[in-house]
């Protein structure tokens, strides 16, 4: 804040300069001070920032089933859209654009709580596709780490996808591509969006300290993440690597929610299916 230099104004008895009848009052004139501009961190876990992110990645997937699937789109969905869907149709709702939907007011709704992030420059996205790819390429890295851990146990390859609905169903490369493109999406919407706020504040609610319920929120969402996998049919066949790396991504994925953001999350999930599952790239 700044001050201006003293003004003349209105008069107050025995205040002035030149005797008792010469009256005058101090005034302060007070200039606007802008707001600085969020910087690149604190911008990126905005919601706004992360819908917009996300939103190219949501109308390829959902145009894409439609496309490539037609009357048996419901075929091509990943696990964690199908179970949404099958929950929203428990509820007789139908309506094939209502999840997108749902997932859009949910973040314009979490973005208007918020005082700030309604403005930012288009270079905040271009950083969050790059770091999304950075954070891809770190999982990859963990994968082969854990891979080296598990020589001894078995060999198998890393999870070409974090999760599918019918692994293997379809050799159709686009088909497998719009399938990656949906589980990215999809579930880290299920398990960090909805999963990881759950878990915490239930926690919280129970009286555990902060760090410790953040823990246990990302471990715990991160293990149902994993054995989803494993679930219902047709289910993946069970094997330590899978199960244990998945867990390990999934808690990987949690701390990208919570310190960097949703966007970002679905981000890096997104680039790891790609370059793994679709571009065969494995480091």
């Amino acid at each position: 804040m700044k001050r201006s230099k003293d003004a003349p104004d209105l008069e107050e008895p025995g205040r002035g300069r030149f005797g008792s009848g010469c009256r005058m009052r101090r005034l302060v004139f007070v200039e606007p001070v802008e707001e600085p501009t969020p910087g690149y961190w604190s911008t990126t876990r905005k919601p706004l920032p992360s819908l917009l992110l996300i939103a190219p990645i949501v109308l390829a997937y959902e145009f894409g089933v439609v496309w490539l699937g037609g009357v048996e789109s419901q075929a091509l969905r990943t696990g964690a859209d199908a179970w949404l869907r099958h929950s929203l149709a428990a509820a007789g709702l139908t309506d094939h654009w209502l999840l997108p939907l749902s997932l859009v007011l949910v973040l314009l709704g979490w973005q208007a709580t918020q005082t700030e992030g309604w403005k930012f420059s288009p270079m905040v996205l271009a950083g969050m596709v790059i770091e999304s790819l950075v954070l891809a390429v770190a999982l990859v890295g963990v994968s082969r780490l854990v891979d080296v851990g598990f020589d001894l146990m078995e060999r198998t390859p890393p999870p070409a996808a974090l999760f599918q609905a019918n692994p293997g169903a379809t050799d159709d490369e686009m088909a497998r591509l719009i399938g990656f493109l949906g589980a990215g999406v999809y579930e880290e919407a299920l398990f960090r969006l909805l999963l990881v706020p759950a878990l915490f504040y239930t926690l919280k609610a129970m009286q555990a300290p902060q760090v410790l319920a953040g823990a246990f929120a990302a471990s715990g969402s991160a293990l149902l993440f994993s054995l989803a996998h494993h679930a219902g049919h047709p289910g993946e066949a069970f094997t330590w690597f899978a199960f244990i790396f998945r867990w390990m991504a999934g808690v990987f994925f949690a701390w990208v929610f919570i310190l960097r953001g949703f966007g970002i999350a679905v981000g890096a999930h997104t680039a790891y299916d790609v370059l793994v599952g679709w571009v065969g790239w494995d480091g």
